[in-house]
């Protein structure tokens, strides 16, 4: 089936008739052009085979939400009929944003010498009465870790607990984190993919009856783990089944999907960073329940306010001159690094945020001149000794500790294609969505457009600050920023614009 060039072709489904057609862009990695596309055909459930060749291309349409809908309906009903007095839930404690209700009537405990984060977390969520607990993780601070801990505790005492999350692969990583803390493989179920994964360390449900048989089963507290569609499926789980729902990444799950899915459980513990990238996924739905969860409880703040939760505030990954940096982008000048992270070092190369100038011209998603500078500076870092104690690291800089974050696809192919050019192997080149999760010793930040008129999505999406927080701080040692002097020139006509651009100048510092 010939198709011609298509640019930006990334990863999408299609319907063509009853067909769904799954289409990827190949590269050409001696010349970084895209100009095969390469089509699958897969019909969806109950549809009929045709011989004929698809005549037009149109977007598939979206996974059904009838369970989730019917959540939400259910919900608001039952808390009309009381109105107006506010039923005791912990959706409802969230929406009011009042700090959570505990059973002992006494605020959240704090962490001190003799008690670490962890506890008093745990602590917390045994005392709520019925509410919620948020956490907030930047990066490198261990919010998985944490929440598999938690998580592993609450359930070796009995209680049974369900993770959520937007996506499989977020809910298996914490699964995984609740087993290294202790729970055993027979006490953790999550609904089945195609492939059960070869390291699972959870039970296959391949359909509700089973997960209804594996609740039967246990004597005492267990863990399930699946999407919105599973904790609103009411044959799979039963409405208010579980002691404690555990929302992961609650920075990108959205208010309206945290009502739906909270009718599962009687207490709520969102986990997860505002800071960072939004909801990958966008549902149509009216301000404010389009926000995520943990963004309508910070309401604006950088921090998530002590009385509703808990900041996680240390960090393993940067060093203390880039995490202060990063701490003063996104986090009110609260987020610090641990002692440890100061015995790294990279020989020759100063910790931080540092920024290299480039002039360039009529540059919009992609700029030859910032690649040319990017396969520069990486020549310079390349076989730089690189040390961690921490990990017993002592070795040449190679290029796989290396990142480089592009803002379009454009420059990525742009900047892998001067790499290969100039015989540079193992740096990992991409959006900052696709490295959300990831650390480097280095990472390499290009923006390419030349000035604030060439930019086409507007400098809200180049200079978002979450979007510059999750660059940045990927990186353990250093980050370095490339763009064009002319980047910043210009006048923002809205208050938040202004902040933005000021806290894109602070974070560049000197050139």
């Amino acid at each position: 089936m010939p198709f011609g060039p298509v640019d930006g072709v990334g990863s999408s489904s299609v319907v063509v008739d009853t067909v769904v057609v799954t289409a990827r862009g190949a590269a050409d990695s001696a010349s970084g052009t895209r100009d095969v596309l390469l089509v699958s055909e897969r019909l969806p459930t109950g549809a009929t085979p045709s011989p004929d060749l698809p005549m037009a291309l149109a977007p598939a349409p979206g996974p059904g939400v009838k369970s989730i809908v019917e959540a939400i309906r259910d919900l608001v009903s039952g808390v009309a009929v009381g109105l107006p007095t506010l039923p005791n839930l912990p959706v409802v404690d969230l929406l009011r944003r009042i700090p959570p209700r505990t059973r002992s009537g006494l605020p959240l405990p704090r962490p001190d010498d003799a008690t670490g984060v962890t506890e008093a977390i745990i602590d917390a969520v045994l005392d709520l009465d019925g509410s919620y607990l948020a956490v907030q993780g930047p990066p490198g601070t261990g919010k998985t870790y944490t929440g598999g801990h938690v998580i592993a505790a609450l359930a070796a005492q009995g209680w049974k607990v369900a993770v959520v999350a937007q996506s499989h692969a977020v809910v298996e990583n914490m699964l995984r984190a609740v087993n290294a803390a202790g729970l055993a493989p027979e006490r953790i179920g999550k609904k089945a993919q195609d492939e059960h994964p070869d390291d699972a360390v959870w039970q296959s449900l391949p359909s509700g009856k089973h997960a209804v048989a594996f609740h039967a089963q246990q004597a005492g507290g267990f863990v399930i783990g699946g999407t919105k569609w599973d904790l609103t499926t009411r044959d799979r789980i039963p409405d208010g089944g579980f002691d404690l729902l555990v929302v992961d990444e609650a920075g990108q799950f959205s208010l309206a999907d945290t009502v739906a899915v909270s009718t599962a459980a009687r207490n709520l513990l969102l986990l997860g960073d505002p800071q960072q990238l939004p909801q990958v996924s966008q549902g149509r739905h009216p301000a404010p329940v389009d926000r995520s969860a943990l963004g309508w409880l910070a309401q604006g703040h950088e921090t998530l306010p002590d009385q509703l939760g808990y900041f996680l505030d240390r960090t393993w990954r940067m060093h203390p001159t880039l995490c202060a940096a990063v701490s003063r982008l996104s986090y009110d000048d609260r987020l610090a690094a641990v002692p440890l992270t100061a015995s790294r070092s990279l020989d020759g190369v100063a910790p931080g945020v540092r920024t290299v100038l480039v002039d360039h011209e009529g540059n919009a998603v992609s700029s030859p001149e910032e690649a040319a500078v990017v396969v520069e500076e990486v020549r310079q870092l390349l076989g730089r000794r690189w040390s961690d104690p921490h990990t017993g690291t002592d070795r040449p800089l190679a290029g796989s500790d290396i990142l480089v974050v592009a803002p379009y696809n454009a420059q990525v192919w742009t900047v892998r294609r001067a790499l290969d050019v100039a015989g540079v192997v193992g740096v990992r080149v991409g959006t900052v969505d696709k490295f959300q999760g990831q650390e480097a010793a280095v990472v390499l930040v290009t923006t390419c457009a030349s000035s604030a008129d060439e930019v086409p999505r507007g400098m809200e999406f180049l200079l978002n600050r979450n979007r510059l927080n999750v660059a940045v701080s990927r990186a353990q040692w250093c980050a370095v920023i490339v763009r064009s002097r002319r980047l910043t020139d210009y006048l923002p006509t809205r208050p938040e614009q202004l902040a933005e651009l000021g806290a894109f100048i602070g974070l560049c510092g000197p050139a």
